[in-house]
């Protein structure tokens, strides 16, 4: 069953199922969610400002996570830069390389990428270069594999 937009007399033509939730998340998320011809997934962030989760929904891409972190969180990219995962409840005890971040923060997301040949599962770069290396998959795609924390937007 499909509702209308929740606001009063709203002009709009959105429509969504009646268990929907509204989140919050990034302008650049809702614009790419409006657009999108393909599903757009998106992961509450757990990065801890002022020993209060975030909980933003961000996409789970390096370019949004970085994106997100230099927005919300103060977070400057700089090639020789390192950083303490904040992330709620992690474990890690050493600073992180800026360029490994948002790889860190996609394991927190549960994200990964599967080989369309072989079903084998891992990292994307740890995939893509599997997919280079052997020639049984040489023609294989790489595809998401969500976490489980995902949420599928689906009107923006």
């Amino acid at each position: 069953m499909f509702t209308r937009c929740f606001l009063p007399n709203c002009p709009c033509d959105s429509t969504s199922p009646q268990n929907s939730v509204i989140i919050k998340v990034e302008t650049s998320t809702a614009v790419n969610a409006r657009d999108a011809r393909v599903e757009t997934l998106v992961y509450r962030c757990l990065w801890d400002t002022q020993h209060s989760p975030c909980e933003m929904f961000i996409e789970g891409t390096s370019r949004d996570i970085l994106s997100h972190f230099r927005e919300r969180h103060g977070v400057v990219h700089t090639a020789d830069a390192e950083l303490e995962c904040r992330w709620d409840s992690c474990s890690m005890d050493k600073r992180l390389k800026m360029n490994s971040i948002a790889r860190h923060i996609g394991k927190h997301l549960g994200i990964q990428f599967r080989c369309s040949r072989c079903g084998l599962t891992a990292r994307d770069d740890v995939v893509r270069d599997h997919i280079r290396r052997n020639p049984a998959c040489a023609d294989a795609a790489v595809h998401l594999v969500p976490g489980s924390g995902a949420q599928r937007i689906i009107s923006a």
